[in-house]
């Protein structure tokens, strides 16, 4: 709602506001009916047509939903997906959770749609939860950020199998739309490192979206988004606590360094400046690969094979980690919860080559707008540095004495 409320776009929009209630009932056990039924046919299964799900189920998910659709069409999505023969099964495992989380005392008004959330999560394996809770993570960024798997899987280090397992799990409440690169520019030479293409590919970049390489992945409801920041209804799952953040935060650094060891810092290239009539000569460090790193390829659990594509995620990836690790608004809200061990290991992170990926990056793609200490600002990329201002209608958002806390914390971290 958030964005509607911004004034560019409330100026042009007409709200209404939908009432929740019990009056829809009839609507939704229509829906759910006809829901069934379509699973039924795809299956094959006519002989269950009039016996299954019985009354009760019906009337159970119908008292669930408590007059809205985003419950049933959950259910419906977990129940047919995937194509199998287990869909009794799932649609009972759905039941039994709404029984349990009936009986159990909730300070939420959501309860039997909290009590489908858990139960879907609890599905994922123990071994890749950690990592679809980084899935989730990024909507603390705003709930219509947009999310690709390449960025993601380039961050966290998940491989495909991984992220496919996740959505697999997810599938109710995960949308993932799968990408390709089928029609580059013909002047693009996928055999060379992105910047290393000629100036005409910063000019044509509006036209290359090298991002949506692995497609991707968005939240079917921003109920979801309310549920995982709310610590009080997704309990161990929620992604808006110091723990979650602190696992978070700790894997970021181990990333950062992986990505930071495959480059090494190239002082060779020169540009001349006028000054005062006179040429001066300027060395601007570059990032390159590290001596024994043949491909960026190499730096991925989930390449794109093209070295083109995987140089361009790799440099984006590293700047991407830097922003987390200092920026993102979840580091400055945590900060005083983040341990003595995991600053220390962040003092040993190369912000160098973070800098620098920085501004390879943005000489390339125009992204001025970005936050500044957790606030909406501009950033500018100059010659050995990265200059952010927080913009002036959002400078009231700033607390100076929580910035004075962090640079101390950052220069004194015991």
């Amino acid at each position: 709602m958030s964005t509607f409320k911004q004034g560019n776009i409330a100026s042009v929009i007409h709200s209404a506001e939908l009432p929740i209630s019990h009056k829809a009932d009839g609507e939704i056990e229509l829906y759910l009916r006809g829901g069934f039924k379509n699973i039924l046919e795809q299956r094959d299964f006519p002989q269950l047509l009039s016996s299954w799900p019985g009354d009760n189920d019906i009337r159970m998910l119908v008292d669930a939903a408590d007059g809205v659709f985003v419950h049933p069409a959950a259910v419906l999505r977990h129940v047919t997906y995937p194509q199998d023969s287990q869909f009794r099964e799932r649609l009972q495992s759905v039941l039994d959770a709404l029984s349990d989380a009936r009986i159990q005392p909730s300070i939420s008004s959501f309860s039997p749609l909290d009590a489908l959330y858990v139960h879907l999560i609890k599905q994922i394996l123990e071994h890749i939860l950690l990592s679809a809770l980084f899935l989730f993570f990024p909507l603390n960024w705003g709930a219509n950020f947009r999310r690709y798997a390449s960025l993601f899987c380039s961050m966290f280090r998940v491989s495909e199998r991984t992220f496919r397992d996740i959505c697999h799990y997810l599938h109710a409440v995960i949308s993932y739309e799968a990408d390709s690169l089928s029609s580059l520019d013909p002047r693009i030479d996928i055999t060379r490192s992105y910047y290393d293409q000629g100036q005409w590919l910063h000019l044509d970049w509006s036209t290359i979206n090298v991002f949506a390489v692995h497609g991707t992945y968005n939240f079917y409801h921003k109920s979801f988004y309310d549920f995982l920041t709310d610590p009080a209804r997704s309990g161990s799952f929620c992604i808006n606590t110091p723990a979650t953040y602190c696992k978070f935060l700790d894997h970021l650094i181990q990333s950062h360094h992986h990505h930071a060891s495959s480059y090494a810092i190239d002082g060779s290239s020169m540009y001349f400046l006028p000054l005062a009539s006179a040429l001066n000569l300027l060395v601007i460090p570059d990032l390159v690969s590290a001596p024994g790193i043949t491909s960026s390829s190499t730096a991925f659990s989930w390449p794109h094979g093209t070295e083109f594509v995987d140089s361009f995620l790799k440099l984006k990836t590293s700047s991407n980690l830097s922003w987390l690790l200092s920026d993102d608004p979840s580091f400055c809200r945590f900060f005083d919860d983040i341990p003595f061990a995991i600053l220390q290991r962040m003092t040993d992170v190369d912000y160098r080559k973070s800098l620098i990926a920085d501004r390879m990056f943005r000489e390339f793609v125009d992204s001025p707008h970005l936050t500044v200490f957790g606030i909406l600002g501009t950033v500018q990329a100059l010659s050995h540095t990265l200059f952010g201002c927080i913009s002036t209608e959002n400078f009231d958002e700033l607390v100076p004495a929580a910035f004075l806390r962090v640079c101390f914390k950052y220069d004194y971290p015991q």
